[in-house]
């Protein structure tokens, strides 16, 4: 993450660190201490729309990393509920099988949704 603050295009030390301390922190006060700026230093900083936008796109990598650590996650996961379809645990194997179809019934809706935005996007991008 300190690499992806240097890369920024913020001017200031203190809006640096500042960047690194909402990053980290579950509120602005926790920032505010663990980088040792005021409050109102922060909330300044963050009505400031190019510190906002470095904010959300720092934000936003971290989000994406998050994603391919859960997907990495996901040939476990199954295995586990498909053990459990199994396990002899009739509340364990009921609950499994409520994860799985739920889980496929999104899988589908998702699948769908993203069919029929390719559809509108090709035939946007043809009138164009």
């Amino acid at each position: 993450m300190s690499e992806d603050v240097r890369k920024s295009p913020i001017k200031t030390a203190n809006k640096e660190k500042s960047l690194a301390a909402l990053l980290e922190s579950a509120t602005i006060t926790e920032a505010a201490q663990k980088c040792g700026l005021n409050e109102k230093t922060l909330r300044r900083y963050l009505d400031d729309a190019e510190f906002q936008k470095e904010f959300r796109a720092a934000r936003r990598g971290i989000f994406e990393q998050n994603i391919i650590r859960l997907q990495s996650l996901h040939a476990g996961a199954i295995a586990a509920l498909e053990r459990n379809l199994t396990c002899e645990n009739a509340s364990v194997e009921v609950r499994s099988a409520q994860i799985i179809i739920e889980a496929s019934r999104k899988d589908f809706e998702t699948f769908d949704i993203l069919q029929r935005l390719e559809i509108l996007e090709n035939e946007h991008f043809k009138q164009a």
